[in-house]
């Protein structure tokens, strides 16, 4: 009798392998070096063309984690192991609608954190340029979902974190992941336009920590769902977006004091875990 158990076994198997939270940790030094290496490389090279608009450098950059993630893969795990990754946008098999919706608070707690902006500064909303951003809300998500900032999850979300999470604990995976990611995006404070150009950095490294701590747990809640990062990534540029907007301020300190309130809700309501599965699953050996 002729039977498909072994393609269906290796479907099964590629499946799972796309909605692991953890994977061994192999190729792990040199994906960050890479990333780093051709990111830095695009930006610096932004200062040897004084006068042109180095937006399209920073956009080229961030590209970095990406590229990084599929070179290393291919690597260390072959074709099956890329399109195990890249099948981490597909919805299938992530619990339904709730990650989803799970992956707007972050942006909702950076919204929240203008009520803050307004108590600790006293200012007031600029309600023509609030209602101008608002309308071009959609337009400005998107564009950030695919080249502003929500390109860079294949590599911080997709690669790095589920390997991280092999090897120490979901918190603390993001507190490392959290201020590598931070130190990442120095060169930006060198270049002229970019929204860190003009940002406290110690301030900074711990708003991007609280937002990584924020992500993990969407990213384990999804069962390691890239769709959803991206979703809770364009969520907080774009609301940051509209706090601009509507105070004329990032409002670093109070969008820390919010997300930092939120990271306490979340590390609370998991015990810790950050949504992590207290048994994990036996790891698909790499290939």
């Amino acid at each position: 009798m002729i039977t498909d158990a072994p393609t269906r076994q290796l479907t099964d198997d590629t499946a799972d392998l796309a909605r692991t939270r953890t994977l061994p940790a192999r190729g792990l030094a040199a994906f960050f070096l890479l990333a780093f290496g051709l990111s830095w490389g695009i930006w610096y090279a932004s200062k040897l063309f004084p006068g042109v608009n180095p937006m399209p450098f920073v956009i080229a950059g961030s590209f970095g984690p990406a590229t990084a993630s599929v070179i290393v893969t291919a690597a260390t795990q072959g074709k099956a192991g890329v399109g195990a990754m890249f099948r981490r946008y597909s919805p299938r098999g992530r619990g339904g609608v709730l990650p989803y919706l799970l992956a707007l608070v972050p942006g909702l707690f950076i919204m929240i954190s203008g009520m803050f902006h307004l108590l600790l500064s006293g200012g007031q909303i600029d309600d023509a340029a609030l209602q101008a951003a608002l309308l071009s809300a959609p337009t400005t998500f998107l564009f950030i979902a695919l080249v502003g900032g929500g390109n860079e999850e294949l590599g911080w979300r997709g690669y790095a974190l589920p390997r991280l999470q092999s090897v120490v604990s979901p918190f603390a995976s993001n507190v490392m992941l959290g201020i590598i990611w931070a130190v990442w995006h120095a060169p930006l404070w060198e270049i002229q336009g970019t929204s860190q150009a003009g940002m406290s950095i110690p301030i900074y490294v711990m708003l991007v920590v609280t937002l990584c701590v924020a992500m993990g747990n969407v990213w384990n809640f999804s069962r390691g769902s890239l769709l959803a990062v991206v979703i809770a990534h364009a969520g907080i540029n774009t609301a940051s977006g509209l706090k601009v907007a509507a105070f004329g301020s990032e409002g670093e300190v109070d969008a820390l004091i919010s997300m930092t309130l939120l990271c306490l809700i979340m590390l609370a309501v998991t015990k810790g875990r950050l949504a992590m599965p207290r048994r994990k699953k036996t790891e698909l050996p790499e290939s």
